[in-house]
C-alpha cells in the first residue's frame, strides 16, 4: 500500500503566477511533484506553463469563499495515497476600501480568504501530517501585518489575522514533527527586483529545509 504522505509532494493553495509560481519551481527543481489550487481563471494555463519547465503538476479549481466545498476539496487530497508532505497557503483578497466605507458582506469574503481558508488547510492537513510525523505548513503573509493601509482595510486586517493563526497552528503542531510558519514578504513583489518572487520562493524552501532546532514560527523576507 503506498504511503499516505508523499514528502515530496506540494500542495499550493493560491496559484497564481508570482510567488506561487516561484514556490512550484523552486520546490520542482527539488524533484517535488505540486497540486495547484485556485478558483479556475488561469490555473490551467499556469499550469500549463510549470508543465512546460518539466515539473509534475496537478490543477484542482476550488473557490475557498465556499468554505465547506473547499474543505471536501482538501479532504479528497489529502485522503488520498501520496498527499501532500508540504502545503502552502498563498490565498489572500485585495479587496480595496477603507474600514468605515466598506460593507460586512465583502469583510466576510476576505476574511474567508484570508484567514479561514488557511484556518481549514490546517485543520484538514494536521491529522494527516501527525500519523506520518512529519510536515510543513506555510502561510504567505506580507507588510500590511505590520503597516496596515487604510485603502486595504480587509487584506491588513487578514495578514495580521493570517500570522495569529499560524502562530497558534504552529504551537498545535510542532510536538509532532510539523513545522507551520508564516512567509512575511515585507514589500511589493515585482520580477526582476529585490522582490522578484524567484528569489522569495528560496525562504519558503529554507523554512521547509531548516532543521528543527532552527524553526520559527515567522520568516522575513526584506529583500537585503
Amino acid at each position: 500500500m503506498p504511503d499516505p504522505v508523499d514528502p515530496r509532494h506540494l500542495l499550493l493553495i493560491g496559484a497564481g503566477p508570482g510567488v506561487g509560481a516561484g514556490v512550484v519551481r523552486r520546490f520542482g527543481r527539488e524533484g517535488f511533484r505540486s497540486t495547484l489550487i485556485s478558483r479556475g481563471g488561469t490555473l490551467e494555463q499556469l499550469a500549463g506553463e510549470l508543465r512546460g519547465d518539466g515539473l509534475e503538476i496537478e490543477a484542482v479549481a476550488a473557490d475557498i469563499e465556499d468554505l465547506d466545498a473547499y474543505r471536501a476539496t482538501l479532504e479528497g487530497i489529502f485522503h488520498a495515497p501520496g498527499s501532500p508532505g508540504v502545503a502552502v497557503y498563498n490565498a489572500a483578497l485585495p479587496d480595496p476600501g477603507e474600514i468605515l466605507d466598506t460593507t460586512l458582506a465583502r469583510l466576510r469574503t476576505a476574511y474567508a480568504v484570508d484567514v479561514l481558508g488557511a484556518v481549514v488547510a490546517a485543520q484538514v492537513a494536521a491529522p494527516v501530517l501527525r500519523t506520518a510525523g512529519v510536515g510543513t505548513l506555510l502561510f504567505t503573509s506580507g507588510g500590511f501585518a505590520d503597516h496596515p493601509v487604510p485603502a486595504l482595510a480587509s487584506l491588513s486586517m487578514g495578514k495580521a489575522a493570517l500570522r495569529s493563526a499560524a502562530t497558534l497552528i504552529a504551537a498545535g503542531v510542532r510536538k509532532d514533527g510539523i513545522h507551520a510558519a508564516t512567509i512575511t514578504i515585507a514589500g511589493s513583489v515585482v520580477r526582476g527586483t529585490a522582490f522578484d518572487p524567484d528569489k522569495i520562493a528560496e525562504l519558503f524552501w529554507t523554512a521547509h529545509t531548516d532543521p528543527t532546532d532552527a524553526w520559527q514560527t515567522e520568516y522575513r523576507y526584506t529583500g537585503a
